[in-house]
C-alpha cells in the first residue's frame, strides 16, 4: 500500500482553530483516503470485465461504499481530534493538542488504513467471485468453504472448513469470506456431478453457534450479495443518520 498522499499539519491547525469540525470535514483528507481504498478495491476486483454486465454494476456499488466508508472514517477521526482540544474542561495548548492529534491521525491513516486496504482487496476479490458463483450455479450448484489450515488458522475459520451448501443457501449471507481481518479463506465451486453432499443442518447450525460470538458484526456479511466492502455495522458508521444520508456533505464522484 502506498502512503496516504496528505500532509496533516494544516489539518491540525484547522481543527484546533475550529475551522475543521465534525460538521465541516476536510475534503482533501477524504479524497486521499478514498483513493487508497479504491486502489485496493481495483486490485482485488480486477479490470477484465465487460461494460453493461453484472460485474460493472457490482463494481459501481462497491465504489460507492468506498466513498461512504471514507467519509465516515474522516468524520470519526476529526471527531476524535476535536475532542482532544479540551482536557479536564480546559483548552490544551496547541503543542499538547498537536501531539494527541498526530497519534490519532497515525492510528486512523497508517495502522488502520493498512488493514482496511487489505480488507478492500479481499472483499473485492470475493465480491467478484460471488458474481461468478451466481452465473455458474446451474453447473456448480454448491460451494465448499476452504480454509487454509495451519498454525495461523483462526478459531472462526477452522470449524467452517469443509462446509458444503447450495449457492443460494442463506448461510452464505453471513459466513462467506472474509470472516475476520486478514482472513485467507475462500469458497470453492462444487460441480453438479461431484458426489459431495450438502452439510447437514445440525452441523452448520452447530458451527454457526460456535463461531458467531467470535465474529465481528462487520464480517457477518457477503460483499458480493450486499455490494459493500465495508458493512454498515462497521463502527465508523456510528454517526447521525442525517450525516450518513448525505455522506457528511462530501461528494461521491460519478462513474467511480
Amino acid at each position: 500500500m502506498s502512503e496516504l498522499d496528505y500532509n496533516p499539519e494544516d489539518l491540525f491547525r484547522a481543527v484546533y482553530a475550529g475551522a475543521i469540525t465534525p460538521n465541516n470535514l476536510p475534503p482533501k483528507l477524504y479524497a486521499a483516503i478514498a483513493d487508497i481504498l479504491s486502489k485496493g478495491m481495483s486490485e482485488g476486483f480486477g479490470s477484465d470485465f465487460e461494460l453493461g454486465t453484472p460485474d460493472e454494476a457490482l463494481l459501481e456499488s462497491l465504489s460507492n461504499n468506498v466513498y461512504r466508508f471514507s467519509a465516515a472514517k474522516t468524520y470519526q477521526q476529526v471527531k476524535d481530534m476535536s475532542a482532544a482540544i479540551v482536557d479536564n474542561k480546559e483548552i490544551v495548548s496547541f503543542k499538547a493538542f498537536e501531539a494527541k492529534a498526530k497519534d490519532i491521525f497515525d492510528i486512523y491513516n497508517k495502522t488502520w488504513l493498512k488493514t482496511e486496504y487489505d480488507t478492500a482487496i479481499g472483499q473485492a476479490q470475493n465480491a467478484r467471485k460471488w458474481n461468478d458463483f451466481e452465473a455458474d450455479k446451474n453447473i456448480f450448484p454448491m460451494l465448499e468453504y476452504d480454509a487454509v489450515m495451519d498454525a495461523n488458522t483462526s478459531d472462526i475459520c477452522r470449524p467452517l472448513d469443509g462446509i458444503v451448501l447450495p449457492v443460494d443457501h442463506p448461510f452464505w449471507n453471513t459466513h462467506a469470506p472474509l470472516n475476520h481481518f486478514n482472513c485467507r479463506c475462500f469458497l470453492r465451486k462444487v460441480d453438479k456431478y461431484d458426489d459431495k453432499k450438502a452439510t447437514s443442518k445440525a452441523k452448520y447450525e452447530k458451527v454457526a453457534k460456535e463461531i458467531n460470538p467470535l465474529m465481528q458484526p462487520v464480517f457477518k456479511s457477503n460483499s458480493g450479495k450486499d455490494g459493500k466492502l465495508f458493512d454498515d455495522k462497521h463502527p465508523y458508521f456510528d454517526a447521525p443518520k442525517s450525516k450518513l444520508k448525505n455522506n457528511f456533505g462530501l461528494p461521491i464522484p460519478k462513474n467511480k
